[in-house]
Formats: C-alpha cells, sequence, structure tokens
C-alpha cells in the first residue's frame, strides 16, 4: 500500500502547504542506530498527525491534516550491511549529475535542464527524503522543527551527532487558480484517478531481493527556479506556442502560425464557459494526438506523446504534484520563485525518457525545437535547478513500522 502523501485516489488533493526535507546519514553511527532514529522518527511523526506534540503533554493542538512520506536516495545504499541492495532501477536512472563546483552544469546528460549559475552543490541529493504536506503552514513547519528538536535531544542525551542530521529543507504552496507563475494553467493534463495507480505502484519482479519493493514507488524531486522577467519579454502569442496551449482559457492547440496566429481545439472552451477547468471542459483537458510542427514541439506535447498502455514504462507518463514557491534573494528583484516538482512513477526510467530523448523534452529547456530555443532571447535558460534527487518510496508496513524498515532488517 502506498504511503500517505501520494493523492492518487479518486477526489484526493494535496493541502496547500508543503515542505521537503532532506536527511543525511552520520557516517559514526551504525545501520542499527540510523533504524532507531527512523523508527523513533515516524512515531514522531505519528504524533504530530494527531495534534501531540511532546514539549506540551497533555494538550492536543491542530494537526492541519498533516501528511508524512519517507524516501531513500541512492547514496544510503552504500551501506554495506542492507538487508536488500539498492533496486535495479534507482541505480540505472536514480542519479542526478552534480553541480559544477563553480555553479551551474546539466542536470543529466541529453537534458536541456541545468543547473543555476549560483548554485555549486546540489543539496537533494541525500540518503533520505522526507515530505510534508498539510493544510497549514504551520503543520509542516511544526514537523520541521520537532524534527529539528528531536535531533538536538538525542544528540545531547548520547553526549555524540545524532544519526541523521538536516542537510536541506524546501517550501511550497499550492495555487488556488489552477495555473503557475508564468500564468498559463498548470497540471491540466494530469493522470485521471484511474490511471494512476498503474502508473505509479512499482510492479513485482521475478528478483526475490526486491520483492520488498512491491507497491511502492519512486519519488523524483525538482526545485525549478523561473526566470518570469525572460517569460513577460516574449509576446502572448508567442507564449502559447512554446507552452501549446491558449493562455487565458487554457485550451490546447492544434496549430498556430506567424500570419493567423494559434488555433485551439474545435469546441473548446464549451459554450457558455470561459477557461478549461469549469465544467463540461473535461474532454478538452488532454492534449490532442494530431498537431501541426509548431504546435508538436511545444512544452505540452513534448512532455507526453500519448503511449499506451499508460502502465508499461515506455509511455512515460508520470504523475505529478506540484508546489509553487517564493523566496527573498539579495539581488534585484527581491525575490525568486518557480516551482517544486514532485512526481511518482514505478521507475525511474520514466522521467528519465522525458527529460533526456530528443523527440521528449530532451535538449530544450521547455519547449520549443530541439537546441534551438535561443531564438526566442531567454528560453534556453527560463528554467533553472536548485536541486535536484530520486528516491526510493516504499510501501507503507502493515505493522506500523517506518516505511522502509525491512530494509534495515526490521
Amino acid at each position: 500500500m502506498q504511503q500517505d502523501g501520494i493523492y492518487f485516489g479518486p477526489k484526493d488533493k494535496p493541502g496547500t502547504a508543503f515542505c521537503v526535507l532532506f536527511l543525511q546519514a552520520n557516517s559514526d553511527s551504525s545501520t542499527a542506530e540510523l533504524a532507531g532514529a527512523l523508527a523513533q522518527l515516524w512515531q514522531l511523526y505519528e504524533k504530530l498527525k494527531q495534534g501531540l506534540v511532546p514539549d506540551l503533554a497533555g494538550i492536543t493542538v491542530p494537526a492541519g491534516e498533516l501528511t508524512v512520506l519517507f524516501g531513500y536516495g541512492l547514496n544510503v545504499f552504500k551501506r554495506t550491511d542492507l538487508a536488500f541492495p539498492a533496486p535495479r532501477a534507482l541505480r540505472d536512472y536514480g542519479a542526478f549529475r552534480s553541480a559544477n563546483t563553480a555553479g551551474g552544469g546539466p542536470l543529466l546528460p541529453g537534458s536541456g535542464l541545468s543547473y543555476a549559475p549560483y548554485i555549486s552543490k546540489n543539496k537533494c541529493s541525500e540518503d533520505m527524503v522526507v515530505q510534508f504536506i498539510g493544510n497549514s503552514e504551520l503543520a509542516v513547519n511544526r514537523a520541521l522543527v520537532e524534527t529539528w528538536k528531536f535531533l538536538e535531544d538525542t544528540a545531547r542525551e548520547t553526549g555524540r551527532a545524532a544519526p541523521v542530521s538536516i542537510a536541506a529543507f524546501f517550501k511550497g504552496f499550492q495555487r488556488d487558480d489552477g495555473r503557475s507563475w508564468i500564468d498559463f494553467h498548470d497540471g491540466v493534463s494530469n493522470l485521471k484517478s484511474e490511471e494512476r495507480e498503474g502508473v505509479i505502484s512499482i510492479k513485482p519482479s521475478n528478483d526475490p531481493q526486491e520483492a520488498w519493493l512491491d507497491g511502492g514507488t519512486y519519488m523524483a524531486y525538482m526545485r525549478i527556479a523561473v526566470d518570469i522577467a525572460a517569460w513577460r519579454s516574449i509576446i502572448p502569442s508567442k507564449q502559447e506556442e512554446i507552452v501549446g496551449r491558449a493562455k487565458l482559457s487554457g485550451c490546447p492547440l492544434v496549430s498556430a502560425s506567424d500570419l493567423g496566429g494559434a488555433v485551439a481545439v474545435a469546441g473548446c472552451p464549451f459554450t457558455g464557459t470561459t477557461q478549461i477547468g469549469d465544467l463540461n471542459n473535461e474532454n478538452f483537458r488532454e492534449t490532442p494526438v494530431q498537431v501541426d510542427a509548431r504546435i508538436s514541439q511545444s512544452h505540452v506535447q513534448r512532455a507526453n506523446h500519448h503511449q499506451q498502455p499508460l502502465d508499461d514504462p515506455s509511455s512515460a507518463r508520470i504523475y505529478r504534484q506540484g508546489f509553487e514557491f517564493l523566496e527573498a534573494t539579495e539581488q534585484a528583484p527581491g525575490f525568486r520563485l518557480g516551482l517544486n516538482f514532485v512526481s511518482f512513477q514505478d521507475t525511474p526510467q520514466r522521467l528519465n525518457r522525458i527529460l533526456t530523448q530528443p523527440s521528449w523534452l530532451g535538449g530544450t529547456n521547455f519547449g520549443g525545437a530541439e537546441n534551438g530555443q535561443n531564438t526566442v532571447p531567454g528560453m534556453s535558460s527560463l528554467l533553472a535547478v536548485i536541486g535536484a534527487g530520486m528516491f526510493l518510496v516504499p510501501p507503507r508496513e502493515s505493522d506500523g513500522s517506518f516505511p522502509g524498515a525491512k530494509l534495515f532488517g526490521r
């Protein structure tokens, strides 16, 4: 059974507040000590989900519908006394490239995504990820602070460093307008609820050492900054061609030209409605298969090639949950904005294919002709990666143990 925090069921909807926490295992701690700390953290989170805070004995606070998810990166499998080796899919497709020591550098060979020039270390390629989602910012902030408290108390009580430490964390939020920072509709053609489990759930294999993964998933995380100034310098009609949707209505496009502008799917939006999110527009949310050459290079077309069956990794469909972010900076204009990209898939190969294959996103940064975005100023670096990681998300344990306990022989 999937862990909480993957909103794949009918009418499931993520909470409004998001925080992702990256934990680094202490190399001086034994695997047994690491497992013990994770078990205690899991029990802490279970209490927080009930509104029980360790320092407030006898008091119950609003829990904010907190959900907690555990995931494991390749680094943790460097330990030689784990019960199982690194899963094959994680070994083959679970590592993003490191940022250049001077800053920047490609995320993956063949991908048009690169680290931002001010990023010289990928802080997301750690041993573990913990995802907090709730319906209040306090709920996810409290979970982060209580994690720190636990680690501090553990160090004080034992007289040595805790088995894990906080390496980094990033926060975000859900928008209620169905759009992204570039003002276009976002997540419109995400998987239908009945399609999601077949895409995200790890299937049984013939390898007995990977049986413990069955029913789990892989989580990809990327924190991506958006150059909003560069985007706003592009005229709306060109923006629509790059995205593959009409800006105001969100309707998918079938053609575009310099003379006639863009043409949307016939009948969209439905009579009496204005946006694709309105009732009776459900049939227009998926992008069309038959489009002209220019629209075929758009972001929405490059990210989805309508291949069946969806539960086959070759379809390259993923289940995405996005959370925007806005953070202060010391450089003008005084802030940075972008997207916390989170996706779930039965193998990291799906996302790897989307990001690296020329017929998919490949060498494009967002959309447009392969390696030809310099014709639109700013498009070659519209998106810049702040951090990225791929993590195994084991299934929930039936006995209440922390997810992944089997990996540590528990």
